[in-house]
């Protein structure tokens, strides 16, 4: 366990040592401030917070789907990319698999460190989008507020499922530029082929990032509930696996 965290703390230095990680959390607040901005200025034409079919609330459920859906991936396919394709291309990676770790624990540290980020983000997220609430007049109740932190958390457990498909397809990049085009690319169709195709949500992976709203409120039946984690859980394992197992044998 001791190799592990230490492992776990090199991925993340070397993750935040990039200067462009925590100014994505400083555009993260800008989007935020503007954000509400913008929905006050609706507020005060139409008296309501929703334009264009979309929720202006600063509010932090009304941020969510923006980072969550948008942002937040991004930032992962990032993470992930930077960690394993360009360690590998330009042979920072060989020299990492020196050390006494164990390759398997050394991918796992990868991916973590990209979801303690994407974690870290939704946060001070949160955190923002509490303050501007109070600011802009949109002050919540204790209800409202565990609900979103509620909500917020439980996001975790599909934005790593994210992490680690990002992760198995960074194995295969050769560079970080077309890795990125790639995952981009994969993200956009897996959300836009459910529009055009007759497809099934729920053998997508990615109809999974908003699955918080199945958790709060009325549950759906325990079948239902069974199923849906066997997917999102069976997802996490195939991908984790087998990027543990490619990874394992990958020469650097």
């Amino acid at each position: 366990m001791k190799i592990y965290c230490a492992s776990l703390k090199n991925e993340w230095t070397k993750l935040m040592s990039k200067k462009k990680y925590p100014v994505f959390i400083i555009i993260g607040v800008v989007i935020c401030i503007l954000w509400a901005i913008l929905g006050q200025m609706i507020f005060e034409l139409t008296g309501t917070h929703v334009g264009l079919a979309i929720n202006l609330a600063p509010t932090p459920m009304g941020m969510l789907p923006l980072f969550l859906q948008i942002i937040v991936p991004l930032l992962i396919f990032m993470g992930v990319t930077d960690l394993i394709t360009v360690e590998g291309f330009d042979n920072t990676m060989r020299a990492m698999l020196t050390r006494p770790v164990e390759r398997w624990k050394l991918y796992f540290s990868k991916i973590n460190a990209v979801v303690i980020y994407a974690a870290l983000y939704l946060a001070i997220i949160f955190v923002a989008c509490l303050i501007l609430s109070f600011v802009f007049g949109r002050s919540l109740g204790i209800i409202e507020i565990l609900t979103a932190l509620a909500s917020y958390a439980l996001t975790i457990v599909p934005l790593t499922i994210l992490a680690s498909f990002a992760a198995l397809i960074a194995l295969f990049g050769k560079s970080g530029t077309l890795t990125m085009f790639i995952l981009l690319f994969a993200y956009l169709i897996l959300n836009v082929a459910p529009i055009v195709l007759p497809i099934n949500n729920e053998i997508l992976f990615t109809s999974y990032l908003s699955w918080h709203r199945l958790w709060i409120g009325i549950l759906p039946e325990a079948s239902s509930l069974i199923h849906m984690l066997v997917i999102v859980l069976g997802y996490g394992f195939v991908f984790l696996i087998s990027g543990s197992l490619i990874f394992e044998r990958k020469e650097y």
